[in-house]
């Protein structure tokens, strides 16, 4: 009887979290540096490795790989920063099918980049969120896989909302102070915020300069520190964290990098645009 009443609780424990569960697939990675390295079929070609990024949008590729596998050009994809400022625009084109252990996506578009543009030369490519849309997507780092499945997160205290248009981002509060974040699984470090929202933050510590770091809207400097206060998403609150400012007028969001999403169990609800995140 108790083991049957346990089982129960488990089942009600499983739902509470979940609306269903039908088709799931197991992505594995491989980490370099702080990027999700994944492997996928191109086109019945060669099985080649492809950053995972919640940080980009859709399907981005080697030029070089879409010129030898001949891809057709389907038009030019407009590249904006982060204030949705124009940068410029990369050809665009489609791919038959990608396979990811099991999965088959089939006629995906993608911009075409030369390999400067890449963060690393064990890939050939990007794969962004919007590639498994319709999919919960969690990102299980402690077993190294990527799990896909069906399904929807229920509303609920510890599932927040998050918008999806272009990156993965959601409303967090930092000294009770509500703010945008963008949730990076390919950011360096583990919290990021603007050294310019003086105004937001009180630190425990002052900040010592760690690194210089480069992004395509320019160069910035690396602070190290920590928080004097919470930051808080949802329900899911963190005090006094260690944390990075960083310099630059093209950073305006707080950035969760690498750092928490090794730490956390994150699933992703890209239909209903919801996040879980847990320990």
């Amino acid at each position: 009887m108790k083991r049957s009443i346990f089982l129960f609780l488990g089942l009600l424990t499983v739902a509470a979290t979940f609306a269903q569960k039908n088709m799931r697939y197991e992505i594995p990675f491989t980490i370099d540096r702080n990027l999700i390295v994944i492997e996928a079929q191109i086109a019945g070609n060669a099985t080649q490795s492809f950053i995972f990024d919640t940080g980009t949008e859709g399907i981005m590729i080697l030029d070089s790989i879409a010129k030898l596998y001949s891809f057709k050009f389907v038009g030019l994809d407009t590249i904006v920063n982060e204030k949705e400022e124009f940068v410029g625009a990369q050809p665009k084109v489609l791919i038959p099918d990608l396979y990811f252990a099991g999965l088959k996506l089939e006629n995906k578009e993608a911009a075409t980049m030369p390999a400067e543009m890449l963060f690393t030369n064990k890939a050939v490519g990007i794969i962004g969120m919007q590639t498994f849309a319709g999919f919960m997507i969690t990102l299980d780092y402690k077993n190294s896989k990527i799990i896909l499945q069906e399904g929807s997160l229920l509303q609920q205290p510890n599932v927040i909302k998050i918008n999806l248009d272009h990156l993965l981002e959601a409303k967090v509060k930092v000294n009770n102070k509500e703010v945008l974040a963008h949730f990076d699984c390919g950011g360096a470090g583990y919290i990021s915020i603007p050294k310019s929202w003086d105004s937001i933050y009180k630190l425990k510590v002052e900040p010592v300069f760690l690194t210089k770091g480069r992004t395509p809207m320019g160069d910035f400097d690396v602070f190290k520190t920590e928080l004097d206060g919470d930051i808080e998403v949802g329900t899911y609150k963190i005090s006094n964290p260690k944390i990075n400012l960083v310099t630059g007028d093209f950073f305006f969001s707080v950035n969760f990098g690498y750092g928490f999403f090794k730490e956390h169990l994150i699933t992703i609800d890209t239909k209903n645009k919801l996040m879980l995140i847990e320990q």
